[in-house]
């Protein structure tokens, strides 16, 4: 069943939306305003909260696509999957002291991450607020990725 895309965001999900933001925001005012050795610190700590942000999202979708009848568990798995096996990725790629590589692969599953929550709440296989929320939350935390990024880059 299609989904309102205006459907009110509950305050909980405003704040456990919002909140996790944070750190990305903070993180990046880090590596660009604060002396040695904190950008690599704020960096470091970005991937791997990017990474566990990443996975829950996987976690939130997987729960929904199982628990809801007319949600599609087909596009849950798959969503899950996208989702966890990026998360994985980035950590892989910090502990192989590939940190650049791993922000470019958080910046790509943050972007991606409203496109599909978006489509998926408006199809009825993700919470229907979540077609409102996703897209401002989760560019909160692809520009504070992108910000990190081009902080490692220049």
């Amino acid at each position: 069943m299609p989904a309102d895309a205006s459907a009110t965001i509950p305050r909980d999900s405003l704040i456990f939306g919002y909140g996790p933001m944070l750190p990305f925001v903070g993180a990046a005012l880090g590596a660009w305003l604060l002396p040695p050795p904190w950008p690599h610190l704020a960096r470091d700590m970005a991937i791997l909260w990017g990474a566990l942000i990443l996975a829950f999202l996987a976690g939130v979708r997987r729960g929904f696509g199982f628990g809801a009848s007319q949600a599609s568990k087909n596009v849950a798995i798959a969503t899950m999957l996208l989702y966890f096996i990026g998360a994985g990725a980035a950590l892989l790629l910090a502990w192989l002291t590939m940190p650049v590589a791993a922000l470019a692969l958080l910046l790509a599953s943050y972007v991606l991450v409203p496109a599909l929550d978006r489509h998926a709440a408006l199809t009825g296989n993700a919470p229907a607020h979540f077609a409102k929320l996703r897209p401002p939350q989760m560019m909160l935390a692809a520009l504070s990725l992108a910000a990190l990024l081009l902080r490692d880059l220049i």
